[in-house]
């Protein structure tokens, strides 16, 4: 099975063991109970840009059926955000819920895989756990087509925890094609420099990952 059989198979049921759905398999609803650090992980990006994206275009790599979008619509006064997947199921379901939400002027949905496409240009490129799944030549190559003067992207970090092991044998369990963890300083070394000085935000909420950054200080990007 490859990635995008993967993700088209396994992203709704995955998306709503977060939304409390009753439908979900036993191995979905026991890992429900291990997904406060991803939930803390979006509102910690979302807080991050929320102060920096009104009037601006957002492109969101890895955007599923759309959540993150939404919730950032409806906090800020962003121009546009635009989300790649590369799941089906995910991208008519975000088109569909974008409808009824009253939020298509706003969101762009397309099924793009987007290590290998042209990706379009914005303001703040973004991207959660969409990292965790590239291969490192993956990942220098997708930086290099970023056309974004700013990022913000979760790392899941290389290093012991005995949720990272947990998370684990969960992938083994549903036959995750790839997935990896990287450092720190992994990470820095495949942006080369490009984006400039890199923050890293930390907690222990966030378990085994943490968020990166260049964004400014300044609000006025």
């Amino acid at each position: 099975m490859n990635s995008k059989e993967y993700w088209n198979n396994k992203i709704i049921e995955w998306e709503d063991s977060m939304h409390g759905a009753s439908h979900l398999s036993f191995i979905e609803r026991l890992a429900s109970y291990f997904r406060k650090p991803v939930l803390f992980r979006n509102k910690t990006v979302l807080e991050t840009i929320l102060p920096l994206v009104d009037g601006k275009v957002v492109l969101e790599l890895g955007c599923g059926s759309g959540y993150f979008a939404f919730d950032l619509c409806k906090n800020s006064k962003v121009k546009k955000i635009i989300g790649l997947d590369i799941s089906e199921q995910a991208i008519n379901r975000a088109k569909k819920l974008s409808q009824e939400m009253g939020l298509a002027y706003q969101c762009e949905f397309y099924r793009i895989d987007a290590i290998s496409a042209q990706l379009p240009a914005a303001d703040i490129t973004v991207g959660m756990g969409f990292l965790d799944y590239l291969t490192a030549e993956e990942i220098i190559s997708l930086f290099k087509n970023i056309r974004s003067p700013y990022i913000v992207f979760s790392l899941t970090e290389r290093k012991f925890s005995i949720l990272r092991y947990i998370h684990i044998l969960y992938l083994l369990s549903q036959r995750c094609p790839k997935h990896f963890y990287y450092t720190k300083k992994e990470w820095l070394g495949f942006l080369a420099g490009k984006f400039g000085e890199i923050n890293f935000i930390e907690d222990k909420r966030l378990s085994f990952a943490c968020v990166t950054h260049n964004l400014p200080t300044n609000p006025k990007v």
